[in-house]
This record gives C-alpha cells, sequence and structure tokens, in this order.
C-alpha cells in the first residue's frame, strides 16, 4: 500500500519522491487504488493556499488565482496535456485510425489550444465565483479532484482499451478486482468530514449523482470516438470531471442557495 501510494505521488504529481519503487501487480493496483489520496492532497494544498492567502487579507481574485495555479502546477500540467491531445484528435473529424495517430503526435493543433484556453478560463472564472463566496465555496475544493481521480480507476476496469499499447494497456494490465474498492474506500474517508454537516448533503448527493453520470457518458464517448481509452483519455477525463463537479458546485451555491 506505501509503495503504491508512493507510485501514486511520483506519477501523478510533481512532488518530489527520491525513490525507486517496482512497478507491480500489488503496487499498481495500490497506486491507481489511492489516486483518490492524490486528489486530496491537491485539494488539500489549495485549502492551504487559501487560508494563507485570507490570512494577509489577498482579494478574493488573487485567491482564485493562486488555487487555480496550484491545479496546474501540483500535477505539472499532465492532464492538461491529455486534454489538448484528446481535442486535436476529437475534433480533426478523422477517422479512429488517424485519430490515434494525431494523439501520438507530441505536437499541439488549433483544436487543442481553443479547447485548452477554454477548460482553462472556465475553471478560472468558477473558482473566482466560488473565491467570493468565501468557505461555502472552498470547502468542496478537497473533494473535486478527489472525485476526478476515482474516474481514472472507474474507466480503467469498466472501459475497453483504445488499443493494446500506452500507458492505458498498461495500468490496466497490473490491475486486480479489488482496486474500485480501494479507491471507493478513500474516497469514502475524504467525504467524511462532509457528512458531519447535514447542509451539506443535498449537494453530496448532486456531486455523486453527476461523477456518475460523466463516468458513463465519457465511456460511451470514448468508445464511440476513439474505440476505447488511452491515457490521453485518462487525463482528459481528470480535468473534464474537474470542471464538470466546478460547475456544479457553482450551480447549486449560486442558483440552488441563491
Amino acid at each position: 500500500m506505501v509503495k503504491g501510494f508512493l507510485l501514486a505521488v511520483q506519477f501523478f504529481t510533481v512532488l518530489p519522491i527520491r525513490r525507486e519503487i517496482e512497478m507491480n501487480q500489488r503496487s499498481v493496483s495500490w497506486m491507481i487504488g489511492l489516486l483518490p489520496m492524490v486528489g486530496a492532497i491537491i485539494g488539500s494544498g489549495s485549502i492551504g493556499l487559501i487560508i494563507t492567502a485570507e490570512t494577509f487579507s489577498a482579494s478574493p481574485l488573487i485567491t482564485a488565482f493562486l488555487v487555480w495555479l496550484t491545479f496546474i502546477v501540483l500535477t505539472g500540467g499532465l492532464h492538461l496535456d491529455g486534454w489538448t491531445d484528446v481535442s486535436d484528435a476529437y475534433f480533426s473529424y478523422k477517422d479512429s485510425e488517424k485519430r490515434h495517430e494525431i494523439l501520438k503526435d507530441p505536437r499541439v493543433g488549433a483544436f487543442g489550444v481553443l479547447s485548452l484556453i477554454v477548460l482553462l478560463a472556465s475553471k478560472f472564472i468558477l473558482l473566482l465565483d466560488l473565491a467570493m463566496q468565501g468557505a461555502a465555496g472552498w470547502i468542496w475544493l478537497i473533494w473535486v479532484p478527489v472525485l476526478s481521480r476515482l474516474m481514472i480507476a472507474v474507466l480503467l476496469v469498466k472501459a475497453p482499451l483504445a488499443r493494446q499499447d500506452g500507458m492505458a494497456h498498461y495500468l490496466k494490465s497490473y490491475l486486480t478486482r479489488h482496486v474500485l474498492l480501494k479507491a471507493g474506500t478513500v474516497s469514502l474517508v475524504a467525504v467524511i468530514p462532509l457528512l458531519l454537516s447535514p447542509e451539506l448533503w443535498p449537494l453530496l448527493v448532486i456531486l455523486l449523482a453527476g461523477t456518475t453520470i460523466f463516468t458513463i457518458i465519457s465511456v460511451i464517448f470514448f468508445k464511440k470516438a476513439f474505440g476505447g481509452i488511452s491515457g490521453d483519455s485518462l487525463g482528459a477525463s481528470v480535468e473534464g470531471g474537474e470542471l464538470w463537479s466546478l460547475i456544479l458546485v457553482w450551480c447549486y451555491l449560486s442558483i440552488v442557495m441563491g
């Protein structure tokens, strides 16, 4: 379990883990199962920045920018790369084979740049609005990255592979049938603080339902557009899942709660 956690941090964040860890069925399975904990680390880092910013009386604009930047820096832009590649491939309107060639191309096309701008701008605007609502909005920043990384485990277990090589194939070949139980348990631990406040339960249910729907749609989309999932698909799902969760939080706090 410890090796799996260290692998997850090494693979999916820029945090320095100066240790060579063997990748085998047990360690990789735990790595995927503990990905929600990586999300919790990113979310906790964001909350820490918020507390620091508010201590120095920073404006909501500065606070939102710091959180926005944290989501990018802590992951090293890893998932953003998947988002741009998938956008380039999908909006090429080519056949499946050509789309996979585009996914492998290290260059970024116009559609990738445009979709990246839309994604980052949307996240920043939503974070800014949440910043202006205070603690009611910030409390969800821990669980948003948790949910998006739980999606990786679900996609690897439930979705077909687009091809028999690449990162997704490599990870899936090591997974055990208990990986979803591990990921679900870690996510449940992350949500316990929210369960202590009954007024937070409605939004929690909405986020769970929304993530479930988003995951199902993602499986259908990647199967239809690419024949299955790849490493880029997983990265795009993380970014899309975070944006979707932020939209749900914003809609609930701004429209439902008024």
